[in-house]
């Protein structure tokens, strides 16, 4: 996938933390080279989501930090410059804003609602299941 810029969506990385299967995702980026893109928005919602109460059974809070100092260190940070309101969820417009200013070529998430609406905005999109077949 040489030349793919990719961005992963906070359920990505949350489903390889929860799982304990990080190191899984750590391999897959490393071993295929890939490009990955993150900015600001990103990281705060992986680690707001990983300090929610009903994952503290999966994750210390602790280790919450180690998962963003490995995201900030695999992903390219992009500073977004795009704002738009293009999809259902408001909440997801930063995908869509991040893959526009960073000239991704690949969305990957486990929302099948955005998956549907960036494909229809242009976006190349793949579940979880097709980026797994990458590693």
């Amino acid at each position: 996938m040489q030349n793919e810029v990719f961005i992963l969506d906070s359920n990505i990385w949350i489903s390889y933390v929860i799982t304990k299967r990080l190191n899984r995702l750590v391999s897959i980026i490393l071993n295929q080279n890939l490009i990955v893109l993150s900015c600001q928005h990103l990281q705060e919602e992986i680690a707001m989501v990983l300090a929610r109460p009903k994952f503290k059974k999966y994750i210390k809070q602790s280790d919450i930090r180690e998962v963003i100092a490995i995201h900030a260190k695999l992903c390219q940070n992009v500073i977004i410059t795009e704002t738009t309101s293009l999809l259902t969820d408001p909440k997801d417009d930063f995908l869509i804003n991040l893959y526009k200013t960073g000239k991704a070529t690949i969305l990957v998430s486990g929302d099948k609602e955005l998956l549907r609406e960036a494909s229809n905005l242009a976006c190349r999109v793949m579940t979880l299941k097709e980026f797994e077949l990458l590693g």
